[in-house]
C-alpha cells in the first residue's frame, strides 16, 4: 500500500502551505513595518503642523497690536497733539495753582478731545486692539478705549517701566490678570491681558514717553484654545518666552513644566529653530512627543506635548486589526492551498497524452469514457471524470456553433425567397399587356425599363448596398406602381445626404414601402407614401409612413409574438407577411447589426402606418 505522504495532494499541500506561510509572514512584517512608519511621520507631521499654526495665530494677533503700536510712533499728529496736550496741561495745572479765580477755559480738554480722535483713527475702524496707553515720564498717562482721559501713575509701581526703557524696541509683557478689561467682558472668570510696549519718540528722537497697546490674552491665545475643545489626545500647549518663563497657561505651574523648558532652551541653544523630539516625562516616566517652535517675532517658544501612547492610538488599532486579519488570510490562504492540491492531481503530460489520443469524432461519444487512464490514484480518476464532462461540454459548444450558422444561412435564404413579391411581378406584366392593348408605348418602355432594372438589383449577388442605390431601387418601384395607379399615387422622399454612402442590408428599404402601399390601397385614393431619413450622430434612421388605415391590432401582436419567437429560439420563422415581410427585414437587420439596431412599427396619431429602421453608420459597429 503506498504511502500517504507520496500523494500528491499531501506533496502539493505542504508545498503550497510552506510557499504561502513565508511569502506571507514576509509581506505581512513589511507592510506593517512600512504601515507604522507612515502613521507615525503622518502624527509627527500633524502635531508640527498644529504647533505652527497655533504659533502662528499668536503671531498674527501680535503683530496687529505691534502695527497699532507703530502706527502711534510714526503719526506725526500723534506727536504733535500729544505734545500739546501735555503743555495744555501743565500750564492749565499752573495756573490753577497760581491764579485759580482767574483761570478762563481749560483748553487742555480741547487738546485731549483732538488727542482721543487722532489716536481713535491710527488704532483703525476695525480696533485690532482693545486699549491704547501714551505714558509721560512725569507721572501722567492718558488711555484710548474702554479707559479714556488722563490719570497719574507711578513708574516705579509698574514691574515693566524699566524694561521698557532700556529695550531697543518692542517690549511684550507676561499675561496678567487685569481687573479693570474684565469688566468689559460678561463672563465670570478672571480676564488677562497682554500687552506690548514702545518708546514714544519726538520729531528729534528724543524719548517723549511709552506707548502701550494692550489686548485680551484668550483673544491672543484663541488658537490654543480652540485647539483644546478638538483635540483627541489630550495634548498640553506651553508657551515659554527666551528668559524661560512660562506665558501660557496663565496660572501654571512652573516646576511642573520646568523640564520642557530647559529642554527646549538646550536645543534652541544648539541654533534649531524648530524640531520635534520623544522625551521621557521625568515626573511620570511616560514617552512624550514635544514639538517646539521658536518665533522671532516674539521670541516666545510653543511647545505640544502629547503622551506617545495616545498619539500612536490609531497605530496600536491598527496592529489589533492587522494581526487578525493576518490569520484569517493566512487561514485561508492554507485553505485554498488545500483546495488547490486537492483538485491539482494529475500530471500535466499524461493529460497532454491523453488529449493528442482524442479525435474530434470522439467529443462527447462513449469512445472518451471508454478509455482508462489505469493511474492508479484516485485524484487522476476524479480528473479524467472532469475531462469526460469538458469534452462533452465542449461538443455542445460546437453543436451551437454549428447551429448559429445554420440559422444564419437559413435567414439568409428566407430573405432571398421572399425577396421577390408573385403577385407584384404579375400584376406588373397584367399591366404592362393591357398598355399594349392600348398602344401605350411610352409608358411600356418605360414600366419595362423599371422592372428590368428592379429584377436586376434584386438578382445581384452583393448582400449588401449603399442607401442611395437602395433608395434609387425604392424610387423605381414606386415608380412601376405610378405607372399602374396614375395620379392616385403619391410618393415623397426626404433623405439627409449624409445618409446616401451607408452601407445596408440589400433590399431593406424597398419591402417597407411595399407594405406601406399594400395597406394604404385598402381605402380610397389618394395615396401617400413618405420616405423620410435622418442623421442622429452616429446613426441612421429611415421612416416609411403611409395614410392607409394602419396596423390592426391582431396584426401587430402577432409581429411582435413572431420577432419574440425568433428572440427566444434562435430559430428564424420562414413565414412571410407578403413579398419581402416586415419580419425578415427585422431578421435581416439583427443579422447585419447585432443588438445595436432600430426596428419600430407602430400606428400614426393621425391615421396611418409607420415603420422605423435604424442602425450604426457602420454596419456590425
Amino acid at each position: 500500500m503506498p504511502s500517504k505522504l507520496r500523494n500528491i495532494r499531501t506533496i502539493l499541500f505542504s508545498t503550497y502551505s510552506l510557499i504561502i506561510i513565508v511569502v506571507f509572514s514576509i509581506l505581512v512584517v513589511w507592510f506593517y513595518w512600512w504601515t507604522s512608519d507612515l502613521l507615525k511621520k503622518n502624527a509627527t507631521a500633524s502635531l508640527e503642523s498644529i504647533g505652527q499654526s497655533i504659533q502662528d495665530q499668536t503671531d498674527s494677533e501680535l503683530r496687529k497690536m505691534n502695527d497699532v503700536s507703530l502706527n502711534v510712533m510714526y503719526s506725526n499728529l500723534v506727536k504733535d497733539h500729544f505734545k500739546k496736550y501735555l503743555a495744555d496741561s501743565e500750564n492749565h495745572r499752573t495756573a490753577v495753582q497760581d491764579a485759580p479765580a482767574n483761570v478762563p477755559g481749560d483748553s487742555s480738554i480741547q487738546s485731549a478731545k483732538e488727542l482721543s480722535d487722532i489716536l481713535t483713527a491710527a488704532i483703525g475702524p476695525s480696533r485690532p486692539v482693545e486699549q491704547l496707553y501714551l505714558y509721560d515720564f512725569q507721572g501722567r498717562v492718558y488711555g484710548n478705549g474702554f479707559d479714556n482721559g488722563e490719570r497719574a501713575y507711578d513708574p516705579a509701581a509698574k514691574p515693566w517701566y524699566e524694561a521698557v526703557r532700556n529695550a531697543a524696541g518692542k517690549y511684550i509683557d507676561l499675561p496678567v490678570a487685569d481687573a479693570e478689561m474684565s469688566k468689559y467682558i460678561s463672563s465670570s472668570e478672571e480676564q488677562y491681558s497682554v500687552s506690548l510696549f514702545r518708546l514714544f519718540y519726538d520729531n528729534y528722537n528724543v524719548p517723549i514717553g511709552i506707548v502701550e497697546v494692550k489686548q485680551y490674552a484668550n483673544k491672543i491665545f484663541q488658537g490654543i484654545l480652540n485647539f483644546a475643545k478638538k483635540n483627541g489626545y489630550d495634548e498640553n500647549v506651553l508657551v515659554f518666552d527666551g528668559a524661560g518663563r512660562i506665558v501660557y497657561p496663565y496660572s501654571a505651574d512652573a516646576k511642573r513644566y520646568e523640564p520642557y523648558i530647559q529642554f527646549g532652551n538646550e536645543r534652541f541653544g544648539a541654533g534649531l529653530a524648530s524640531f520635534t523630539s520623544s522625551f521621557r516625562n521625568p515626573g511620570t516616566g511616560e514617552r512624550e512627543l514635544l514639538s517646539y517652535h521658536r518665533s522671532d517675532f516674539t521670541g516666545w517658544n510653543t511647545v505640544m506635548i502629547v503622551g506617545e501612547r495616545k498619539l500612536l492610538k490609531p497605530l496600536t488599532a491598527f496592529t489589533r486589526t492587522m494581526a487578525f486579519v493576518a490569520v484569517a488570510i493566512l487561514l485561508l490562504a492554507i485553505f485554498l492551498s488545500f483546495a488547490a492540491a486537492k483538485r491539482i492531481t494529475r500530471p500535466i503530460l499524461k493529460i497532454h497524452r491523453t488529449i493528442r489520443g482524442i479525435r474530434l469524432d470522439d467529443l462527447g461519444s462513449g469512445l472518451v469514457t471508454a478509455k482508462e487512464l489505469n493511474s492508479g490514484l484516485n485524484e487522476l480518476d476524479q480528473l479524467h471524470s472532469s475531462f469526460v464532462q469538458m469534452s462533452s461540454r465542449l461538443k455542445q459548444s460546437m453543436d451551437q456553433l454549428l447551429l448559429s450558422q445554420a440559422q444564419e444561412l437559413q435567414s439568409k435564404m428566407v430573405a432571398l425567397q421572399a425577396q421577390m413579391n408573385p403577385h407584384f411581378l404579375y400584376n406588373t406584366l397584367a399591366t404592362i399587356g393591357a398598355m399594349a392593348e392600348e398602344n401605350m408605348n411610352e409608358q411600356i418602355v418605360a414600366m419595362v425599363g423599371n422592372l428590368s432594372d428592379i429584377l436586376r438589383y434584386i438578382t445581384s449577388d452583393e448582400s449588401t448596398a449603399d442607401l442611395e442605390t437602395e433608395l434609387e431601387h425604392t424610387s423605381r418601384y414606386l415608380e412601376v406602381n405610378r405607372i399602374r395607379h396614375g395620379a392616385k399615387l403619391q410618393c415623397e422622399f426626404d433623405v439627409d445626404e449624409r445618409l446616401l454612402p451607408i452601407r445596408v442590408p440589400k433590399l431593406i428599404v424597398q419591402p417597407l414601402v411595399e407594405n406601406a402601399l399594400k395597406f394604404a390601397t385598402t381605402r380610397e385614393p389618394p395615396w401617400a407614401i413618405r420616405v423620410a431619413g435622418t442623421m442622429q450622430e452616429e446613426e441612421w434612421r429611415i421612416e416609411v409612413t403611409d395614410n392607409g388605415p394602419g396596423f390592426s391590432e391582431e396584426a401587430l401582436a402577432r409581429l411582435k409574438e413572431r420577432i419574440a419567437e425568433a428572440e427566444r429560439t434562435g430559430v428564424f420563422p420562414t413565414l412571410k407577411l407578403d413579398g419581402m415581410g416586415l419580419i425578415n427585414v427585422y431578421i435581416r437587420m439583427k443579422l447585419g447589426y447585432g443588438e445595436r439596431f432600430r426596428f419600430e412599427a407602430s400606428n400614426r396619431p393621425g391615421g396611418g402606418a409607420a415603420v422605423v429602421i435604424g442602425g450604426s453608420a457602420r454596419m456590425g459597429g
